[in-house]
């Protein structure tokens, strides 16, 4: 019998409450977690450049060369032991930085071990290695897998009071552990990720590629599985920001350009994926201001270029802005589905054009580590590689794999688009060329080794014209007849259609469902009187 401790930190607790439970099991607590088949991965290629044994080894024998070196050195250690499948999913694997550091031949030299963390200097490439557990109790439901963590909380309190708890899963934070009350729409956040091993739907590639494949949960972060059972490793050089369940970067810069013409200029494409999205303008007197585009040319905010559209909230490709137009300030939390287009309006080239900022985070995976480095194996005091790397070793591996295995061409994944032009990602597998059976191996063993290319047409796909669409033109001039206070203006529609080379084109209005064109009330402009000395009017 052994007792499992569990500790809860709700969000909205200031102090931790835990409570006890026992389970037999032989002795040993076991979590039971899961692992779905591994699915075709055609947009996340990352692959291992070489046998890790032989690195190692390779590695093993060219440390002993910094024995003798004075000064500072950093080169990696071997390659830690696998983690035990008992109460995951998913294996880790480590290696920790060897410091030696020497001031003189006559003295000993100094030895340091340590896991290179954010910012610090030393080794440089793969930090930790993935490897998903092949126990049969890993290929439960994703559902179940999340309900039997959060059940482990029904004997703690909460509030005071004890619930029964179901798995929630939050959209962009799948590796958060959130819970909710059984028959109740009320979830909270347990304040600890969930096991590795669950599986998650947006890793870093979700957001800005076409990746609907296999992805799982380890240490906190959405990680892709490629189609062999690689998962994306951790590296040295991985960023340390997190936006949700997955790494990010963050993008900053000030639009400072002047003389622009009249009419909309380009400032910059927010790409796919993009979160937490700010755009401010430097607020100064001007008749000038932001505008947000679409790719389809739809323009959002400030389309009447008579007049500067009203704060509040505004919808764009599924995608909630907010303006708030007092402030100059531009805002949406993302992700976003669609890349968007900041443009500045001038309306006045008499006035100043305002600094314009913007900021927002992307997603992204893991650094890529290329085949240089695994064979790099000394590092300077400031970081700075020291070329000692054994390449006739390097291109001994290279040879033998060469000679024996070969990339296949097997077809082509689904097309990106459900109508229209579109691309498809061509699918590949690691054959050995000694061998007649259709045996596929490790993408690692071809990792050395070119894929075959091919001409870009033979990556475009088509489904047939996606169905025509309204584009709406800009309000006309506010018709106010007789001299009211109150006119009309009107909007008209122009049906338009991609083609199959991805140009849009006017199409007769029957392609498209039948509208009206849009009328909405208008204020008219104030014509004041002038009286001459005379006494007459005009």
């Amino acid at each position: 019998m052994q007792l499992i401790r569990i500790i809860l930190c709700v969000s909205v607790i200031q102090t931790c409450s835990s409570t006890e439970t026992a389970s037999s099991n032989n002795g040993n607590t076991t979590n039971i977690l899961v692992k779905t088949d591994a699915g075709e991965d055609s947009d996340d290629d990352y692959v291992d450049y070489a046998d890790e044994t032989e690195v190692s080894k390779q590695k093993g024998q060219r440390n002993q060369n910094t024995f003798d070196r004075v000064g500072t050195y950093y080169s990696w250690d071997r390659w830690e032991k696998w983690s035990k499948c008992s109460t995951t999913c998913v294996q880790i694997k480590k290696r920790k930085c060897l410091e030696r550091s020497k001031n003189s031949t006559q003295e000993e030299t100094v030895e340091r071990r340590f896991y290179p963390g954010n910012g610090t200097l030393g080794c440089s490439g793969v930090l930790k290695r993935y490897r998903q557990c092949k126990e049969e109790r890993c290929k439960i439901g994703k559902q179940r897998l999340r309900d039997e963590q959060c059940e482990r909380f029904n004997s703690v309190p909460y509030r005071e009071a004890f619930y029964n708890w179901v798995g929630y899963e939050k959209e962009h934070d799948e590796c958060m552990l959130f819970c909710r009350q059984v028959s109740s729409d009320l979830f909270i956040s347990m304040n600890q990720s969930v096991t590795d091993g669950t599986p998650c739907n947006r890793p870093a590639v979700y957001y800005t590629q076409f990746y609907r494949r296999q992805a799982v949960c380890v240490e906190g972060i959405c990680r892709a599985v490629h189609s062999s059972g690689l998962i994306r490793p951790t590296t040295t050089r991985d960023s340390q920001l997190k936006c949700g369940s997955v790494l990010c970067t963050r993008i900053s810069q000030i639009f400072k350009q002047r003389n622009l013409k009249k009419n909309y200029n380009h400032i910059v494409t927010i790409p796919i994926g993009a979160m937490n999205l700010s755009i401010r303008e430097e607020k100064k007197q001007s008749n000038n201001s932001l505008a947000l585009r679409s790719p389809d040319e739809v323009i959002l905010l400030n389309a009447d270029q008579s007049k500067m559209s009203d704060g509040g909230l505004f919808t764009l490709n599924n995608e909630t802005y907010q303006f708030d137009r007092q402030n100059g300030l531009i805002t949406s939390k993302g992700p976003l589905a669609k890349a968007v287009i900041l443009m500045y309006f001038v309306a006045d080239t008499t006035t100043s054009v305002n600094d314009v900022q913007y900021n927002y985070t992307l997603p992204i995976s893991s650094a890529p580590v290329i085949e240089e480095e695994e064979f790099q194996a000394i590092w300077d005091e400031w970081g700075k590689p020291i070329n000692d790397s054994d390449a006739g070793y390097g291109q001994r591996v290279r040879e033998r794999k060469r000679k024996r295995f070969n990339w296949k061409l097997l077809g082509f994944g689904e097309c990106n688009r459900s109508c229209g032009p579109g691309t498809q990602t061509p699918i590949f597998r690691c054959i050995n060329a000694r061998e007649s059976s259709s045996r596929y191996y490790s993408p690692s063993r071809c990792a050395v080794i070119e894929k075959p290319t091919f001409s870009n047409d033979i990556y475009n796909c088509n489904r047939g014209l996606c169905p025509a669409f309204w584009r709406p033109s800009n309000f006309s001039d506010c018709q106010c007849p007789n001299g009211v206070s109150i006119g009309r203006r009107t909007r008209h529609f122009e049906c338009m259609q991609e083609q199959i080379k991805g140009n849009v084109i006017l199409v007769p209005d029957k392609l498209c469902p039948a509208r009206d064109d849009l009328s909405e009330p208008c204020r008219c402009p104030i014509i004041l009187s002038k009286t001459l000395s005379l006494g007459t009017k005009v």
